[in-house]
């Protein structure tokens, strides 16, 4: 009597607890369904993969055509194609460098890649098998180095557009350096706005880069983005070349199209300054400072106010505070030079300005204080060279004319002085700003007359 309970609770135990062969059918059902299902996953993400592909911004750069002679040194097409990558790459870097930051700020997020396309099956050759099976063209970057007779000569294709490129006159030890020539015409198609700053930090003379820009502006169809940068940068040319009336009008019909632009106003804010206009010029960066506050540039502007004004523990005290954001703008370090001047801090303006223009190599600024430096120095032919150099970067400055003029006063060679004053006054009305400088040197060269005389 007292093992029957217990005997009834073991079987009733057995009968409750799953038998192995059932968890046998059960795991073989789990598995059976999962390599049924796991295909159709792995089609469904490699789908997924392929439409995402499609869609990427990519530009594939095909194999560069070479003549026999330069395959025989191994610059084969698929050697070349790299390099024309590399060069492509090597222009955008100048742009997203440059020491205002506006680049970065305009650029960043829409640059396309480039890709040089691998032999195989890959991902994208996949993209581009389902591309021609959509119909939808590629964007495909081609071309060839031909030889026309001793030199080398460099075409280039963009798909949907045609030849965009015919450079030649390079040697053939030169083939990088046809490639760094031909790489930033990619861009002019494919991403306007970094071409236009290329153009903007690379052509060393203003007159050209205003004339270049101005081409794109009227041939290449630009969008209502990109005709802005070209304009602003068309602006940023005349500021560098001290046009303030001409820059003003640009920058006014740019803050009319986009009144929140701070960039802008900041631009028209340096033109009022170039004519002279202090106190709008002080508004406008005000305003540009509300709407940008990290604009460390801004600190520039107000401190050639005060300077211009005579503070000059106030612009210094200014141009510090930029400094500290950015100590390696070039602006800001000619601004500082200029105060230094000022202060007879002649040493320390000198080393500034030596800086600045390690980053900025083409500045007229920077060459018209470095020629200002050396008067102060007694260094009449070092002057002249800086002067040479600050008219060779921007021929259409009446400032950079007038300091010629001030070179050759000083090395007494007062005929050529004159011919540079009245160089500088044939580019219209003077500013305030240089109305007591042209007195200046008239009286100089009436008194002092022609040696040769």
């Amino acid at each position: 009597m007292t093992d029957q309970p217990k005997t009834q609770a073991a079987e009733d135990g057995a009968r409750k607890k799953p038998q192995p062969h059932l968890l046998l059918r059960l795991w073989s059902s789990i598995q059976a369904g999962l390599f049924a299902v796991m295909p159709m996953i792995i089609l469904v993400a490699l789908a997924i993969m392929i439409i995402r592909e499609i869609h990427q911004d990519t530009i594939e750069v095909a194999p560069i055509q070479v003549p026999a002679r330069l395959a025989e040194t191994g610059l084969t097409a698929e050697v070349v194609a790299l390099r024309l990558l590399d060069q492509i790459a090597a222009a955008e870097r100048v742009v997203t460098s440059e020491r205002v930051v506006r680049p970065n700020v305009e650029l960043v997020g829409q640059k396309p890649d480039f890709n040089v396309p691998i032999a195989g099956i890959s991902l994208r050759s996949l993209a581009d098998i389902a591309r021609n099976l959509l119909g939808i063209a590629p964007r495909r970057v081609s071309g060839e180095i031909i030889q026309d007779e001793d030199r080398l000569k460099l075409r280039l294709r963009l798909a949907g557009h045609g030849q965009i490129a015919d450079i030649g006159g390079f040697a053939f030890n030169q083939v990088d350096e046809l490639l760094a020539a031909g790489a930033p015409e990619v861009w002019r198609f494919v991403f306007p706005k970094l071409y236009a700053w290329h153009l903007a930090q690379t052509l060393g003379v203003e007159t050209e880069v205003r004339e270049r820009l101005t081409r794109m502006l009227l041939l290449d169809g630009l969008d209502a983005d990109a005709e802005r940068t070209v304009r602003a940068l068309i602006g940023r040319s005349f500021l560098r070349s001290g046009r303030g009336q001409e820059a003003h009008a640009i920058f006014s019909a740019l803050v009319a199209q986009k009144a929140n632009d701070g960039g802008f106003i900041y631009g028209r804010g340096r033109a009022h300054f170039l004519l002279g206009d202090l106190d709008a010029a002080m508004q406008d960066y005000a305003r540009a400072r509300q709407l940008d506050p990290g604009a460390f540039w801004i600190h520039t502007g107000i401190a050639q106010v005060l300077r211009v004004r005579g503070n000059y523990a106030k612009a210094l005290e200014e141009i510090e505070k930029g400094l500290a954001v950015r100590s390696d703008d070039p602006t800001a370090m000619t601004e500082k030079g200029e105060i230094m001047l000022r202060l007879g801090r002649s040493q320390e303006a000198l080393q500034l300005v030596q800086d600045a223009l390690v980053y900025d190599r083409f500045s007229p600024a920077a060459y018209l204080l470095l020629g200002r430096l050396r008067l102060a120095q007694y260094d009449g032919r070092g002057a002249l060279e800086a002067m040479n150099e600050a008219t060779r970067r921007a021929p259409t400055s009446a400032d950079a004319h007038m300091g010629r003029a001030e070179a050759f006063l000083f090395t007494g060679r007062t005929a050529e002085a004159e011919a540079s004053l009245n160089r500088a006054l044939s580019f219209g009305p003077v500013p305030a700003r240089l109305e007591a400088q042209v007195a200046r040197l008239r009286g100089a060269i009436k008194e002092i007359g022609d040696p040769a005389n």
